[in-house]
């Protein structure tokens, strides 16, 4: 259990807690028609997202799951390209208060930038998916904080592509209690909640 006294392990279990917090945060900004400061706080939810990932992928890892290195880089892979598209979306909502709705509509009718900045973002919840099944597979937690943390991954893309609010902030509220309760395991403090198997 030593690794999990390591500073940056432990400061990615605070990550964990913290990212989806500010996701939903972001997200409920947007509800509230707030476009551009949901992109500053998505920003820092998925900049928060990145040592998270690093760290819960080390613990799998740690315990022999090699097949955590792909679900780990390609979450980390799609976290980077949703903070990257934040730049995007904070553009289409100062053109959006300029008035300039002819120029929102040409880029987003330009596939290659939607190709490399949107579309890329699918990374993120594919990782997760692979994630939750090596952590679910490792015996290290429950096994209803993968499930949680695999039903978070599905219903991201859903109610994003879709533009359902309720998908959305669905998918938020079940990643906060999925990577909670990771977090709070990362940093060693809730071991009732988990297998009685030391890392």
């Amino acid at each position: 259990m030593n690794h999990i006294k390591h500073p940056f392990v432990r400061i990615s279990g605070i990550c964990a807690i913290l990212a989806p917090l500010m996701l939903l945060a972001g997200d409920v900004l947007l509800v509230g028609g707030r476009r551009f400061e949901w992109t500053i706080a998505l920003w820092t939810a998925f900049v928060l997202f990145v040592p998270a990932l690093l760290g819960l992928t080390y613990i799998i890892l740690n315990n022999g799951s090699k097949s955590a290195l792909i679900g780990g880089a390609c979450a980390f892979f799609g976290a980077m390209a949703g903070a990257g598209m934040q730049v995007l979306f904070r553009v289409y909502a100062v053109l959006d208060e300029a008035g300039a709705e002819q120029s929102i509509e040409l880029l987003q009718n330009t596939f290659k930038l939607i190709a490399t900045t949107q579309m890329i973002g699918l990374f993120f919840p594919v990782g997760l998916i692979l994630l939750s099944i090596s952590l679910y597979r490792s015996h290290l937690v429950r096994s209803f904080i993968p499930m949680l943390l695999a039903t978070g991954a599905v219903l991201f893309p859903v109610g994003r592509i879709s533009g359902l609010a309720v998908a959305v902030i669905g998918s938020d509220m079940v990643l906060i209690v999925a990577f909670g309760l990771i977090g709070w395991h990362i940093r060693g403090r809730a071991f009732l909640l988990f297998a009685s198997r030391e890392l």
